[in-house]
């Protein structure tokens, strides 16, 4: 058959529904903070929760993850193994934050093991997210938009996951506060140093943290919980360094995508 008889290749029909469904959870996601009437702040929160400002950082996570589900309609990226092996944890992560905000209105507790949920799937997707290195094509630079995101909502999420056992306590003693307000610490650094693989998503998940955990620090010293402050600058400066000794250490050798 000749050029001019061949018909044009669609791009969207074949996509692959898990493209789809992270698409429909992202979007979700994006419209369920206000769909719930869901407020951050509460005069009887925990003095370890940020000030509210600080929570804008969720409009940074909605939004990236549209732009990576959009993005990921394209078949050449849909189809690509190493990008469909991202479709269920990042699903999985924001049908969790929908399922969060649910029941952080009617059952508090249960949110606990909803976020835990979460960041295990991040964790999950992190892990992932750079064997689109080997997928060749154009697909390479897309890691950088997809590990950024998911930097910026694994470096929340890894303090806020504490911060939320502080937040559904009734009335938590200053030092079970300091113990969750250390988890909270060692999870940034763990997150930066063991599980990010690539220089976009240690900068991300870093930078995220220091935001958190400065959240955290300023919210403790005006309430005069001194000790609890001096303990989040403590964990503010080990995670810059460790962010910036793990993206000083030469890349790792990346696997061959697998299907």
């Amino acid at each position: 058959m000749s050029d001019e008889h061949q018909v044009p290749r669609r791009r969207w029909p074949n996509t692959p529904i898990g493209a789809w469904v992270l698409l429909a959870t992202a979007l979700i996601q994006a419209a369920s903070p206000s769909l719930a009437g869901f407020d951050q702040g509460a005069d009887d929160d925990p003095v370890v929760v940020p000030p509210g400002p600080f929570f804008a950082v969720w409009g940074v996570v909605v939004l990236g993850c549209l732009l990576v589900a959009v993005c990921g309609l394209k078949r050449d990226r849909a189809i690509a193994p190493a990008f469909r092996r991202l479709h269920v944890p990042l699903s999985i992560t924001q049908t969790g934050f929908v399922l969060w905000l649910l029941l952080a209105a009617a059952v508090p507790v249960l949110t606990v093991p909803v976020f835990g949920l979460m960041l295990a799937m991040l964790v999950v997707a992190l892990r992932r997210a750079p064997d689109v290195h080997g997928t060749g094509g154009g697909l390479a630079k897309d890691t950088v938009l997809v590990e950024s995101v998911l930097g910026v909502y694994a470096g929340w999420s890894a303090a806020a996951v504490w911060i939320n056992v502080a937040s559904v306590t009734s009335r938590p003693p200053i030092p079970l506060l300091a113990a969750l307000l250390a988890a909270a610490v060692v999870s940034e650094i763990t997150l930066v140093t063991a599980v990010c693989r690539t220089f976009p998503a240690r900068v991300a998940a870093g930078a995220t943290g220091i935001w958190a955990l400065l959240g955290v620090a300023l919210s403790t010293f005006s309430t005069g919980a001194g000790a609890l402050g001096a303990l989040a600058v403590a964990g503010i400066g080990a995670l810059a360094v460790a962010t910036v000794a793990t993206t000083r250490r030469p890349p790792a050798r990346r696997r061959p995508s697998t299907a």
